[in-house]
């Protein structure tokens, strides 16, 4: 079943399908192999739509993460736990950002089964690209569960979710993601073809040209890209879906429970940090969704994918990579939408700065527990400055 099958990298490991019934008059030969590749080029439309949106991902995306760190490191009341991880979730996305979709706009001025970065970069790129959307798996987790400590335990989170934890487990994050994901290094082959032109192969000093595939010729492969799969989405997804399901739960209970004289301040700010986290987490796996029900399609499917036809299966893949790069660009937008502090922060940094009598009554994103004690509140008080 996966003799002849394998997966063309191009910027990342966004799987190709390459087979013997591909073979045809005009095409790249592997030297080690019988396996082709018809020549084809990317429609004018996928190109253009991929270039305009890849831009303006890259643009908007590096902007706005990089004001991330700058507007947490640079007001003290926004140095807390959840603050270092959004921080995080910056560095990722900027890694995705710098390194891996500038090739997009490589790839879509070539035939699309030719890569033009080198060795390095076919490696790089898509363990890059699997490192960071691990890691941002991770992250989000962490903050879930510190969520989940400040609202439903408070007595624990005074000494579970600290600054120096959180920096911690951000270490953590990187070093396991970039751990299981290594062996996609040793996956990814870097390879010269032989060109062939109207039937006739020409000599390879006089034509070659460079491909970058992810071979999933073994059941053991195979079965490394379905454990990626599963470990570092559709568990995260379930557990977190889970997660939420408690938060929310406890908030509606405390909700019920409230005064008669108004909603208290806690609950506002509680619901208000739940409600942006949980849009992040949504918009995490609703952008990655595309990208990994194509792989896993090819990889369980490599007829299927065939049968797709080449423009059906290219505008799939490059939708499945805009998606990818989308969701690096997005959180900072979604910081501004949902959080005012971290929109007071965002409009400083630029220069403008609100009315003091309107930054007053701007609502304070502060998360705070039900305090039993004084002691209570002292301890929570340096981790519930959230957002």
């Amino acid at each position: 079943m996966f003799t002849n099958m394998s997966l063309g990298l191009n910027s990342s490991y966004y799987p190709s399908v390459i087979t013997e019934s591909t073979l045809s008059d005009g095409s790249l030969e592997n030297g080690f192999g019988n396996a082709t590749m018809p020549p084809y080029m990317l429609p004018a439309y996928i190109r253009t739509t991929s270039m305009i949106v890849c831009i303006l991902v890259m643009v908007l995306g590096v902007v706005g993460n990089l004001m991330v760190p700058l507007v947490v490191f640079r007001g003290k009341d926004m140095r807390n736990s959840t603050n270092i991880f959004l921080v995080n979730l910056s560095v990722a996305d900027l890694c995705v950002l710098l390194v891996c979709a500038p090739t997009v706009l490589v790839e879509v001025n070539s035939r699309p089964e030719i890569w033009a970065l080198g060795e390095h970069m076919c490696k790089a790129v898509p363990f890059v690209e699997l490192t960071v959307a691990h890691a941002s798996v991770l992250t989000i987790l962490a903050i879930s569960f510190e969520r989940y400590y400040a609202i439903c335990e408070p007595l624990r989170a005074g000494y579970v979710c600290t600054k120096a934890r959180a920096t911690c487990l951000c270490f953590l994050a990187w070093a396991a993601a970039a751990l299981c994901t290594s062996p996609i290094v040793f996956v990814t082959k870097y390879e010269n073809m032989a060109a062939i032109s109207a039937g006739v192969e020409v000599s390879r000093e006089e034509k070659t040209v460079a491909m970058c595939e992810t071979q999933m010729n073994s059941s053991a492969k195979v079965a490394f890209m379905l454990v990626l799969t599963i470990l570092f989405f559709v568990l995260p997804l379930f557990l977190l879906l889970g997660l939420y399901l408690v938060i929310v739960r406890h908030l509606v209970k405390d909700s019920s429970t409230t005064s008669s004289c108004g909603e208290s301040y806690q609950a506002r700010a509680r619901r208000q940090v739940v409600l942006m986290l949980l849009t992040v987490v949504f918009s995490f796996f609703v952008c990655l969704a595309p990208f990994r029900l194509l792989t896993l399609f090819v990889v369980l499917s490599p007829d299927g994918a065939l049968d797709l036809g080449m423009e059906a299966y290219y505008n799939l893949l490059y939708f499945g990579r805009i998606m990818f790069y989308l969701n690096s660009a997005i959180n900072p937008i979604l910081y501004n939408l949902m959080s005012s502090r971290f929109r007071i922060g965002f409009l400083k940094l630029c220069g403008i700065r609100k009315p003091r009598r309107v930054e007053s009554n701007t609502f304070r994103s502060t998360v705070t527990a039900s305090r039993p004690s004084r002691w209570a509140t002292r301890k929570e008080g340096h981790h519930e400055n959230v957002v």
